[in-house]
């Protein structure tokens, strides 16, 4: 009798486990459609990606159309420009880098660059690498300048413009805009936020590393995380997803002639997936190190926004746009959650209709 009744036990024990299980894959497809719905009508974009990883397990789905009126739904592999958020994979460079001891935070950035560069410090305060990593260096420029071009054409065609300024700014160029610039106040203060930091970092990690920043990404990032499909080049027989502006335009792909460490990677949902697992690793130092602030009273971390939620629990969160797409990525450790949303539109609107999706499955999937 004892041995039935145990087996009755462990029976329904993995009964009712499993059926728990289901409930919860369920309660989070749900949410995913009505954040997805709710997006789609609220935007009017075309085409919506979500995907979620909590307490280890990952949920993708797509909702809409990638090209509107042609029924082609995303999927796990498409590949999608997620512009800013390359950023935190610069910062997942540096981190590593100080953890092989390569860079030092404090130290003066002209330790790490080749040349003279006299002109980078301000009253005789030299920019640091940790101010790099918070858009603190005090200067306020952007790299490249988008003066003329601002000044020369109207605003509906400066992406335009702005695009064949980056496709012509070569290292070369930049390099020479760094021995010339000036620092206009106190590193560590004056945020500005652009391409100068991340850019900065990627030709300080070739300097370092001896190896180029693209290779980097490669053997330390996205080879060990069985990251297949994300680049910053696309070969030439693989499709990069269509982006959109408000009016339904058709917009360029992002050009890139320096680093790429801004701006300018492309990945799939499936690869996001997998960068999201490794962020939710608190056991990984090299995760652990690029979550860390490097000043106590800037809540940045390695290029990482830092944000407390109403519990005083910390979150890690960057979004990312190019022309035509935009995304969000939120790390919520003490949560065992992550999440990564994308959508193939850009317009003044979208960043806050991102926003605001990203926030309510926030809200629905701390509850369960």
């Amino acid at each position: 009798m004892t041995k039935l009744l145990s087996f009755i036990f462990i029976f329904f024990s993995v009964y009712i486990f499993g059926q728990n299980h289901s409930e919860i894959d369920n309660f989070v497809y749900h949410t995913m459609d009505t954040v997805a719905s709710s997006f789609l009508k609220n935007s009017g974009a075309n085409s919506f990606s979500i995907t979620i990883v909590k307490n280890k397990k990952t949920y993708i789905k797509h909702y809409g159309e990638l090209d509107k009126g042609k029924g082609n739904m995303a999927t796990n592999h498409t590949i999608f420009e997620i512009g800013s958020t390359t950023k935190v994979f610069t910062g997942t460079l540096m981190a590593n880098a100080v953890l092989d001891n390569k860079i030092e935070l404090e130290e003066d950035i002209r330790k790490y660059l080749n040349g003279n560069f006299l002109n980078l410090e301000f009253q005789g305060q030299p920019i640091k690498i940790k101010d790099l990593l918070v858009h603190r260096s005090g200067i306020q420029v952007p790299f490249p300048s988008t003066k003329e071009i601002r000044e020369k054409y109207p605003a509906d065609r400066f992406l335009f413009y702005k695009n064949r300024l980056d496709l012509a700014y070569t290292k070369k160029y930049f390099l020479s805009d760094l021995r010339n610039v000036k620092v206009d106040s106190l590193p560590g203060t004056g945020f500005k936020y652009g391409a100068l930091g991340p850019e900065l970092c990627a030709y300080i990690l070739e300097n370092v590393y001896k190896e180029n920043y693209e290779e980097l990404l490669e053997q330390k990032i996205f080879k060990k995380l069985g990251m297949q499909s994300t680049k910053l080049r696309l070969e030439n027989n693989e499709i990069l997803a269509n982006g959109y502006n408000v009016k339904g335009e058709v917009m360029e792909p992002l050009t890139i002639s320096i680093w790429g460490a801004s701006k300018f990677l492309k990945s799939t949902m499936e690869d996001l997936s997998k960068y999201i697992n490794f962020e939710l690793n608190s056991n990984n130092k090299v995760v652990v190190e690029s979550h860390r602030k490097v000043y106590p009273n800037v809540d940045m971390g390695y290029f990482w926004d830092i944000l407390k939620d109403e519990k005083g629990n910390t979150n890690y969160i960057k979004d990312g746009g190019s022309n035509g797409t935009s995304n969000i990525l939120k790390i919520l450790p003490e949560y065992n959650l992550g999440m990564i949303i994308i959508t193939n539109q850009n317009d003044k609107n979208t960043g806050s209709n991102l926003e605001a999706a990203i926030n309510k499955l926030e809200t629905a999937l701390k509850q369960n």
